[in-house]
């Protein structure tokens, strides 16, 4: 008795898999294009992020470019060097005309259309300086005991003096930053003549950091080699946040770095401004950066949820119509398995289910046709003139059993249970392929016709067996046209799959191929079966040498007699004579090996 089908569990399976595999889908992709997109935005953001701290590094570069080239301005003028060095023509030279010389040439230097260089002092055993707005000099302070002016005097290089309160002057007001060099006599370099320091409103610097747009909790910040904070328009921010940061990139971290600070993660970018101690850092926030990205995740979620809704919707009315049909063909299959072959299979879809239907129908119909042509056969059998040769054809079409014919529907039915149409159909159009084979019983066909037979019976025969039986056909193709009697491989292949999956629990293989001689063929099946005993060997090689009649008691094993191998030899021995036929080679736990020969 058969287990009778429920549409019912078919259709919760389907559902409930189908609804998993489209959220599990819908999961994939968004969080893929959320990945994407933001892995893609990060970068952008990021080079961005580099090209403008670059820009503003380059401004920077440029502005201190040109206070460098303003503090070398002295050498440019031949009297403000005679009047710094009095010891050349110094009798010449009374002290209120080189004050006045050297205050005009500085005076001259603010001329220029830099309104953020407020003042320049050229430092001797005097102050002298030049300024855009009166200030009175601050004779107290001791400018030799500063380190800039200790450290300017022992380098050619000019220094650069970070932010700071107005040095020099009283009551000073502005934070200023300044370039400091040493003047040396032309006459020579090894005499030291003063020191020059160009002081540069500070709000310049701000000016430039501040024109970037980091977005929200970002900014722009530079620091110096000994980690003082030259400037920084991020406002959430501490010394240790900073201190932190530039030791990160001072370990030589690949550019940009990915921190973070405060349990909220930064993407930093940096650039070390030429000639110069200082290091310009950007900051970005990844809040800024995933705001954009949130925004299109939650949209892409509302509609995946919608798409998702509508698609259990859509699989909900699809499965009520699919499956609707199914109940009509399997009880169809139950009346054929029970023998009956006035069954009609019908649909009205238009897909795989008309295509299962139509080939079933397709199969019936052939089935029908074998049998009546079993019967002409049956009788012609009688009648013909070489009775032996029909008899043995007789016997070996006696081995397509009808067992094996319901154990196939059996197994497409199974399969159609399962959902596994595309399998079902390929086993349908393999078992049609089989039947219509069997038409041509009594003929010579085509080995490559003959293979297709082949390949159709072990392809049904591994459906069945599943994970027991594989096989390989390696046939010359040369040889295809060759013309062979019809079904004279099949019982030998049967005979492999018999004591094979059936009497082993584990893989059997199978392989067909192909000798070419000068005047025969051989084909060469080979199993790694269970092979024979010696004695079951000698008897069966016995029957075959002594041309034993297929209805003849023999007894070799339980399962598989050999009358399909002694029917092959006859038939083949019958039509080209007792030089061809099949020799059988075995080892009992290893395998057997059957040799057809033909001539050429």
């Amino acid at each position: 008795m058969y287990k009778r089908f429920n549409i019912k569990s078919i259709s919760v399976k389907l559902f409930v898999s189908t609804a998993l595999l489209i959220l599990v889908s819908i999961f994939i992709i968004t969080l893929s294009l959320y990945n994407q997109y933001s892995k893609s935005l990060l970068e952008q953001s990021s080079e961005k992020a580099q090209q403008i701290i670059e820009l503003s590094a380059l401004n920077i570069e440029s502005y201190l470019d040109d206070l460098y080239r303003l503090s070398l301005s002295p050498y440019y003028d031949q009297n403000v060097i005679d009047a710094l060095d009095k010891n050349i023509d110094d009798s010449n030279l009374i002290s209120l005309y080189r004050t006045r010389t050297i205050e005009d040439f500085l005076d001259q230097i603010l001329i220029i259309p830099r309104h953020d260089i407020l003042r320049v002092f050229i430092l001797t055993d005097e102050i002298y300086k030049g300024e855009r707005m009166p200030s009175s000099i601050d004779n107290t302070q001791v400018y030799q005991d500063y380190d800039w002016y200790k450290k300017a005097i022992e380098t050619e290089e000019p220094l650069l003096v970070s932010a700071h309160l107005e040095q020099l002057i009283k009551n000073p007001r502005n934070i200023v930053f300044s370039i400091v060099r040493v003047i040396r006599s032309t006459h020579n370099t090894n005499r030291i003549l003063g020191v020059i320091k160009v002081d540069a409103n500070y709000s310049s610097i701000k000016s430039l950091c501040n024109q970037p747009d980091f977005g929200k909790n970002g900014g722009l910040f530079i620091m110096d080699t000994d980690t003082q904070l030259i400037h920084s328009n991020v406002t959430d921010f501490n010394d240790v946040a900073y201190n932190s940061i530039y030791k990160t990139i001072q370990q030589g971290t690949i550019n940009p770095v990915v921190t973070t600070i405060n349990n909220n993660k930064y993407l930093i970018n940096y650039v070390t401004i030429k000639d110069s101690n200082w290091t310009m850092i950007g900051i970005t926030s990844f809040n800024t950066v995933n705001h954009r990205i949130l925004e299109v995740k939650n949209i892409a979620n509302f509609i995946a949820l919608i798409c998702f809704v509508a698609s259990l919707l859509i699989i909900i009315l699809y499965l009520h119509k699919f499956l609707h049909p199914l109940n009509s063909i399997i009880a169809n299959i139950q009346k054929i398995q029970e023998g009956r072959l006035d069954v009609i299979f019908k649909t009205t879809s238009n897909d795989e289910l008309s295509y299962l239907a139509d080939s079933l129908n397709d199969m019936v119909a052939e089935w029908k046709n074998i049998f009546t042509e079993n019967d002409k056969l049956v009788h012609q059998i009688y009648e013909a003139k070489y009775l032996q040769k029909e008899a043995q054809i007789n016997s070996l079409f006696s081995q397509i059993q009808p067992h094996f014919i319901y154990n196939t529907l059996n197994m497409i039915s199974m399969l159609i249970q399962t959902t596994q149409y595309n399998e079902a159909v390929s086993n349908i159009n393999k078992l049609s392929i089989m039947l219509r084979g069997l038409t041509h019983i009594d003929k010579d066909i085509p080995l490559k016709t003959e293979l297709e037979f082949l390949d159709a019976y072990l392809a049904i025969q591994k459906s069945r067996y599943i994970d027991r039986l594989d096989y390989q056909i390696d046939i010359d193709s040369n040889l295809y046209n060759y013309l062979i009697p019809a079904l004279s491989l099949q019982p030998i292949v049967e005979n492999s799959v018999i004591h094979g999956c059936e009497s082993k629990k584990t893989l059997t293989i199978i392989t067909i191929t192909s000798i070419e001689e000068q005047d025969y063929i051989r084909l060469v099946i080979k199993d790694n079966g269970i092979g024979m005993a010696p004695s079951v060997l000698s008897t069966l090689r016995n029957k075959l040498a002594n041309g034993t009649e297929a209805t003849n008691e023999i007894n070799i094993s339980d399962k598989g007699s050999g009358i399909g191998l002694i029917n092959v030899n006859r038939r083949i021995k019958i039509k080209y004579g007792d030089h061809y036929g099949i020799k059988v080679y075995s080892l009992i736990d290893e395998g057997t090996t059957v040799e057809l020969c033909l001539p050429k």
